[in-house]
């Protein structure tokens, strides 16, 4: 199964395997570092859902066996939350530099993957359900 499943991660175009291993994954995990954060917006809570947002998919890659479109759906469900918590928080601009400018650098990640996110959820929706 994970010979499957990271066979179908090499199928998936360079630049997403880059997008995807380099920056989307690396970024949402930042989060545990700030953990204990409470301004702008609670660190516990930018945590669990950027981190829901990614774990929420393994089931759906041990299922189909592979990365697919039904991969965007979790993400639809955590980020579209965490994007407009992230939103007022960072106008708000108080807090931490440290921790305000990586909430930026979350909501503008997670804003790019939001936007092939909500394609893919209706290409899903739509019956697109091959797997990589």
């Amino acid at each position: 199964m994970l010979n499957d499943i990271m066979a179908s991660f090499f199928r998936l175009p360079r630049w997403v395997q880059v997008w995807m291993f380099l920056w989307l994954v690396p970024v949402n995990l930042v989060s545990l570092w700030f953990w204990n954060e409470t301004a702008p917006v609670s660190g516990m809570w930018v945590a669990v859902l950027a981190n829901l947002g990614m774990a929420a998919n393994l089931p759906i890659m041990i299922a189909t066996r592979g990365m697919g479109k039904a991969m965007s759906l979790p993400h639809l469900v955590f980020w579209t939350p965490l994007v407009v918590m992230l939103g007022f928080g960072l106008v708000a601009g108080d807090g931490p530099a440290a921790y305000r400018n990586y909430l930026a650098i979350l909501w503008v990640t997670n804003v790019v993957s939001l936007s092939f996110d909500y394609k893919d959820a209706l290409e899903w929706w739509r019956g697109a359900r091959d797997v990589a």
